[in-house]
């Protein structure tokens, strides 16, 4: 890895299943990293090429889209937390995955269980706040959420 080993916080996962597990991390330069390992060894991993750099907005960054025992959009909330998030009316689990960026930007994660199109709304707070934003998942799968 070299380069783009995990910096001192080391790994973080963004989700678990039998057989594998997706990671993503940030390297000691501040640059964001991604991969999916299953039995048979790494089946895909990326690295931003430049060091995240957050500026005092609140906003959302989708990520990375992982392959896993499904399929799992990372994204990241910046200067703020997903309060939850729903696909058309369902609730979906959010997995809060850790915080990059001197903790300005907190990475979160959903599971879906195949390709899935269309958006999700997150359901945002800061400060006793809240707010809502779409997260656009994409225009691949059968299964679709209602746009936002």
């Amino acid at each position: 890895m070299g380069r783009d080993a995990p910096g001192s916080q080391g790994p973080m996962l963004v989700e678990a299943w039998p057989t594998g597990a997706a990671y993503a991390w940030e390297t000691s330069d501040q640059r964001l990293c991604w991969a999916s390992a299953g039995e048979t060894g790494f089946s895909e991993r990326a690295c931003a090429t430049d060091p995240t750099t957050i500026g005092n907005s609140r906003g959302v960054d989708p990520i990375a889209t992982l392959f896993t025992d499904g399929w799992v959009r990372l994204f990241a909330a910046d200067h703020q937390q997903v309060n939850y998030a729903t696909c058309g009316s369902e609730l979906l689990e959010v997995r809060r995955v850790g915080t990059v960026a001197d903790g300005a930007r907190t990475l979160y994660a959903v599971w879906f269980p195949d390709y899935t199109k269309g958006s999700i709304t997150l359901v945002l707070g800061h400060d006793g706040t809240t707010s809502t934003a779409p997260l656009q998942l994409g225009d691949i799968g059968d299964r679709t959420c209602a746009p936002s």
